[in-house]
């Protein structure tokens, strides 16, 4: 037969942890004091494991906290001032471009035949026509291009509207008059039609028109800068040069305005 435990002796103190282990469906709540001598041990081991966890986390955040600090401090934003500057003697030398040049003109001045004592300033606004002659004066610089020439620069009609730009016109502007003239004494800043500088050599004319239509209306083949009616002349040499624009026949007003899209008559180094 099989055996079993009683359910309750006489004398408690006589019970013995071999009773337990041989019947393990004893209820531990009747012996109560069986349980926790069994249980301690396990209890104190599972709380010296929990302390060293701790411990060792503690740890671990401390040196991950003295980690980022030293790195932090290495990576520190620093004072640009004490940093090398660049040789400021390069940034003209970049500058410089290294092939053919539109040049802008130093002074724009007017001149009216109908009011020959009027005095005009220099100016952006120019007016051409039978009455009105314009004179453009350029200061030049050394250059190692040595034949420059003055041409009308005019942008298709779409970039002029983008660009607020515009003119107005009668007559043919194919053929507007370059003239070398004189070259005055001082600066080109006011004038009237009677102290104008004296006319010398008709250098050649200029269409004021967009590119592609004086192509077609001319007929111009490529290199046509070199080849009349294109008012060439000689630079390359730092010196002071005047022309007068001449509308024989026809009016152009417009304002001449140093700004990326050109409206204007400018002088072109030839390369």
């Amino acid at each position: 037969m099989g055996s079993y435990l009683p359910l309750q002796r006489d004398d408690p103190e006589e019970f013995s942890l071999d009773d337990v282990n041989k019947h393990p469906h004893l209820q531990q709540d009747e012996h109560p004091d069986v349980t926790s001598a069994v249980s301690e041990s396990p209890g104190r081991s599972q709380m010296w494991t929990d302390w060293l966890l701790l411990l060792l986390s503690l740890l671990v955040a401390a040196s991950s906290c003295a980690l980022y600090a030293s790195s932090s401090n290495r990576l520190a934003p620093r004072d640009a001032r004490g940093l090398r500057m660049p040789d400021q003697l390069i940034l003209p030398i970049l500058m410089v471009p290294s092939g053919p040049m539109m040049i802008f003109p130093n002074y724009i001045i007017r001149a009216n035949k109908a009011m020959p004592d009027g005095i005009y300033e220099r100016g952006s606004h120019v007016v051409l026509s039978d009455n009105d002659t314009m004179f453009y004066q350029w200061h030049m610089r050394d250059s190692k291009y040595k034949t420059c020439y003055i041409d009308a620069v005019v942008p298709p009609s779409e970039e002029l509207r983008a660009a607020n730009k515009s003119y107005t016109s009668s007559g043919s502007l194919a053929a507007i008059q370059v003239w070398n003239v004189t070259t005055p004494t001082g600066r080109l800043t006011n004038l009237t039609w009677n102290t104008r500088p004296e006319r010398l050599t008709l250098l050649g004319t200029v269409a004021f028109y967009p590119d592609e239509k004086r192509r077609e209306m001319l007929e111009l083949m490529d290199g046509w800068q070199l080849f009349p009616p294109t008012p060439r002349f000689a630079c390359g040499e730092k010196r002071i040069e005047t022309f007068e624009i001449v509308c024989e026949g026809c009016t152009l007003e417009f304002d001449q305005i140093f700004e990326p899209t050109p409206l204007a008559f400018d002088l072109l180094e030839l390369g």
